[in-house]
């Protein structure tokens, strides 16, 4: 099938977004190419979300879920409630270019199962929040460009993941890889499933000129317990659950370095406690991902060394010039 007849399924995840959510489904109405069904999962809001969505938004489809169920299983739920062979995964804080889809639509092509966007942030947009993910050796996931200028993000580049603030995936990408992981329940999500992705042999395409503003972290704060929780835990289970035996071995050590220096980071920040909670709630389910690990290991079908070129060796300078997803 044509790339130009591959039909586009947008899906917002939205949790207490009453005061963005409006100029997100704006501007995605707005696109000059239209997505061929807008579907809105709402993670049991307490806000008046549901309302703006019932009076202002009769055209966009929601699913409206009991519970919070995290953005990883609101996210397998859009897709499972969809059927369009491209599927958008959208955050809620989120402005695009009314070119935002077309130019991704435009760069579909059997070569890439992925396509990240130029995100940069609202109140800075000539600063990049993220120009595609990148992956490094010991499993920490960062943002390609964050905080750089704009000006040196303007060509299409293969890049190791698309971030799923604003993501475009290939329906069997999202099927072979079997979604998102829902035990992340929030943040690291699309880095472990861009990891998963990659050793599937899937590649993603970085397109400049697919632009959006991202009110970064507006449902979770920087550096609040759950953020450091969250992201912590779920940076370990990423790391056991998928590195390659050869990798793992190998990068342990910097591994746990990694893990020391985070632990005085957060300590002095306040955070040791979220940090410390953080591995005890991963060395509780070393189990059941232990099980995972079995079947991606099983399933993998790029080599260790291969993988390796596609990681970044080092993590450090990722971390100390903020580059980091965290």
């Amino acid at each position: 099938m044509a790339s130009s007849a591959l039909g586009v399924s947008a899906v917002v995840i939205n949790y207490n977004g009453e005061e963005f959510l409006r100029g997100c489904l704006q501007s995605l109405q707005r696109q000059s190419r239209p997505p061929d069904e807008i579907l809105v999962v709402d993670n049991a809001s307490t806000d008046g979300s549901l309302g703006i969505l019932s009076e202002e938004f009769a055209d966009v489809r929601v699913l409206a879920l009991p519970a919070n169920l995290g953005f990883a299983e609101a996210c397998n739920r859009g897709i499972e409630a969809t059927d369009s062979d491209l599927v958008a995964i959208l955050n809620n804080d989120l402005i695009l270019d009314r070119e935002w889809l077309n130019e991704l639509h435009k760069h579909v092509s059997e070569e890439w199962g992925a396509w990240a966007s130029l995100i940069l942030f609202e109140r800075s947009p000539n600063r990049v929040d993220s120009a595609g993910d990148g992956m490094s050796v010991i499993g920490a996931a960062f943002k390609i460009g964050h905080t750089q200028d704009v000006s040196a993000y303007r060509r299409p580049r293969e890049v190791f993941g698309p971030c799923a603030a604003a993501a475009l995936y290939r329906r069997s990408l999202l099927e072979e890889a079997g979604g998102f992981d829902s035990d992340f329940f929030l943040i690291h999500e699309d880095s472990d499933l861009n990891l998963r992705a990659r050793m599937l042999g899937f590649r993603c395409l970085f397109v400049p000129t697919a632009q959006v503003l991202h009110r970064v972290n507006a449902s979770i704060e920087s550096f609040s317990a759950a953020y450091v929780f969250y992201g912590h835990r779920n940076s370990e289970i990423l790391f056991w659950k998928n590195m390659p035996s050869r990798l793992l071995l190998t990068y342990l050590p910097e591994r746990l370095l990694f893990n020391l220096l985070a632990l005085l980071y957060f300590t002095f920040k306040g955070r040791g406690v979220s940090f410390l909670h953080a591995k005890l709630a991963f060395l509780r389910q070393f189990g059941s991902i232990l099980r995972k690990r079995r079947g991606i290991q099983q399933g993998r079908k790029l080599s260790a060394g291969r993988l390796r070129r596609q990681l970044e060796r080092n993590w450090l300078k990722h971390r100390r010039k903020g580059l980091s997803k965290l």
